[in-house]
């Protein structure tokens, strides 16, 4: 098992296994929305990532109310008219959504991967994907919402 994975499992308990899906939903993104150079920049600091993405959103979690609930936003938001980053956002809280955590831990869950990227892959390297990915903001809480949970909230009002 790697570090960050183990690192992230440990901070939020939860199953390793729902942290490298989760974390491989997340890269699913970047890797569909960042340069392909920049991509290939973090798989060859962390070429782990590869392997998460391969896991991503196959985690066997039973069926639960923020299931559901995510489910439901991101086929909300896949509706969105052809905005490709919020299309991103949806395929990504789809996958979340697959991964067992509740909406809390969901919440904290991209702020504390990008904090083990910033101890792990090149500062440059990471703000570089920031700006190319904006989903990651958003759903880190450095955007204009606050974060995940607020992402939801505003689309739920």
């Amino acid at each position: 098992m790697n570090a960050i994975i183990e690192q992230l499992a440990s901070q939020l308990d939860i199953q390793p296994q729902q942290a490298e899906s989760a974390a491989g939903s997340i890269f699913k993104l970047v890797r569909e929305q960042a340069p392909s150079g920049d991509f290939q920049q973090l798989l060859a600091a962390l070429p782990q990532v590869g392997e998460w993405i391969a896991r991503a959103g196959n985690v066997e979690a039973a069926p639960s109310a923020s299931g559901g609930l995510f489910g439901s936003v991101g086929g909300l938001l896949g509706g969105l008219a052809g905005d490709t980053a919020q299309g991103g956002i949806a395929g990504a809280l789809g996958e979340l959504a697959r991964t067992g955590l509740n909406a809390d831990t969901l919440g904290r869950f991209v702020p504390a991967l990008l904090e083990q990227l910033r101890q792990h892959i090149d500062p440059a390297l990471l703000e570089k994907l920031l700006q190319a990915v904006p989903a990651l903001s958003q759903l880190s809480g450095n955007g204009s919402a606050a974060g995940l949970g607020g992402l939801l909230g505003g689309l739920l009002k």
